[in-house]
């Protein structure tokens, strides 16, 4: 340790014997957030080029996902469609079938 560190070192005991050390730490850790928080915001943490791909190969994959699950569920509308028609046909009977 140099005497520069010892300075530092000394002016920051006095602040976490007054205010406590939990709040001293958390005061630095809070700080230290907002800074990686802005470096993510600016796109200096994480290139923006990066995050255009992520988000292009995000849509991609929805897409193809949307079309599979429109092939997967197709027969199943089918039936739904038939059974609303077949429900449609048979209002016309009066009979109570209760339940």
């Amino acid at each position: 340790m140099n005497s520069t560190d010892v300075s530092n070192l000394e002016k920051l005991l006095p602040l976490a014997d007054k205010y406590g050390l939990a709040y001293l730490v958390a005061l630095v850790l809070l700080f230290f957030v907002i800074l990686q928080w802005r470096a993510v915001m600016k796109g200096d943490l994480i290139p923006r080029e990066l995050l255009d791909r992520a988000e292009e190969d995000r849509d991609r994959l929805q897409a193809i996902l949307d079309k599979e699950r429109a092939d997967f569920m197709a027969p199943t509308l089918e039936v739904l469609q038939r059974l609303k028609i077949d429900h449609a046909a048979a209002s016309g009977n009066d009979q109570d079938r209760g339940g």
